[in-house]
């Protein structure tokens, strides 16, 4: 039995290095295994696998047999259309539990709210003391490294902390000067804004029509200057497009710590504000420290879930 380690499409440095680093961990563990995903991959797991000389084996597709591994998502609105449900046989996710999981007993199911999936997979090469190799390392090493910020977002663990430390030991080619390299080259968006944006999709779990997208920059208010008017132009397209009412983008600074969220409208503006206490001039509002849309959505989620 063929297992295929899959994530959701257009995958992120956390999805692409989960998607990596389990199937090496099962073939260790002596298991046939292979990952696949559709799509194009964020730039800044383009960013680190050349910069680190990192080539993806990439299987052609998936077969109507193989056993299916979700990494970094666990929603399948998100997921390759190939995959079919009653394949699935394992899960492991950093997002809030889909309610299509509430009956699957068959289905093993590792889902902790922390600040990197990523974590999860280099948790398990440490405890069964695995040897990690050089690539997957380097791969989770950024994995959580995104998604928490440099673990300055408040949704890092202490256990995405000793992970990324953990990771870093093993592959002294990893340094601080490299990181900020990244961060500075992932800024250079240019034409994929919209893709770097994610926009395109309603929140499931809200009962308004809700969206926020999220962009990790260097020096956001440079970043701003250039591209606000791009930025608004799809905001404005993606509202009329697909029909959402509420639409916004989280802008992180990923250099100087803090966040820069644009509105598309007033009325975005106003429950944002509400919401987390955020004053807004000209549709934006900064904050004082990085705030990661995932820390947005939470409260959001919590105020208008079934019709609060």
């Amino acid at each position: 039995m063929k297992k295929v380690v899959t994530t959701y499409i257009n995958p992120d440095m956390d999805g692409i290095s989960l998607m990596y680093a389990y199937t090496e961990f099962l073939r260790k563990k002596g298991e046939e295994a292979d990952y696949y995903f559709e799509g194009t991959m964020k730039k800044e797991a383009e960013i680190v696998l050349n910069k680190f000389n990192i080539k993806l084996n990439n299987a052609a597709k998936i077969e109507n047999e193989d056993k299916i591994v979700l990494v970094d998502t666990n929603y399948l609105t998100e997921i390759p259309k190939a995959i079919k449900t009653e394949n699935i046989v394992e899960i492991i996710d950093h997002h809030n539990k889909d309610s299509w999981l509430d009956n699957k007993n068959d289905i093993k199911v590792q889902i902790e709210l922390i600040g990197a999936a990523a974590t999860l997979v280099a948790e398990r090469y440490k405890n069964e003391s695995i040897k990690i190799s050089r690539e997957s390392a380097i791969l989770l090493y950024y994995g959580i490294i995104s998604n928490t910020m440099n673990l300055k977002i408040k949704l890092t663990s202490q256990k995405d902390i000793e992970m990324a430390n953990w990771l870093k030991q093993q592959v002294p080619e990893v340094t601080d000067e490299i990181t900020t390299e990244i961060f500075v080259e992932k800024s250079q968006i240019g034409d994929s804004l919209l893709e770097e944006m994610e926009v395109e999709f309603k929140d499931q779990f809200m009962s308004i029509s809700w969206s926020m997208g999220q962009l990790e920059v260097a020096n956001v208010e440079d970043f701003l200057n250039k591209y606000e008017q791009d930025i608004r132009n799809i905001l404005k397209a993606v509202s009329q497009e697909k029909n959402v009412e509420y639409i916004s983008v989280n802008c992180m600074d990923i250099i100087n710590g803090y966040s820069v969220i644009v509105a598309e409208n007033e009325k975005t503006a106003k429950i944002i504000s509400n919401a987390i206490g955020l004053k807004f001039e000209d549709l934006k509002a900064k904050t004082n420290e990085l705030v990661s849309r995932k820390e947005i959505v939470k409260v959001m989620r919590d105020l208008y879930k079934n019709g609060g």
